[in-house]
């Protein structure tokens, strides 16, 4: 299962793995939390690694994760 999120910039995916989920912005591997909602705030609020298309706080990134689309 993940999260996506198509923000102006590119988009951003939270992909739940066995221990934990990766945060994924454009193929960009952003990194690991132990939360799906956790990994959105980070991305929303930029305390996470930036994506190359620049700083996530400008783009708009919901910090709740009821906002991304989920797919299965």
């Amino acid at each position: 299962m993940k999260w996506r999120y198509e923000a102006p910039a590119g988009t951003a995916e939270i992909i739940l793995l066995p221990d934990g989920c990766a945060l994924v912005f454009d193929g960009q591997v952003l990194g690991k939390y132990a939360t799906a909602a956790k990994a959105a705030e980070e991305l929303s609020n930029g305390t996470c690694h930036w994506p190359s298309a620049g700083d996530p706080t400008e783009m708009n990134i919901p910090k709740e994760l009821a906002q991304w689309q989920r797919v299965l």
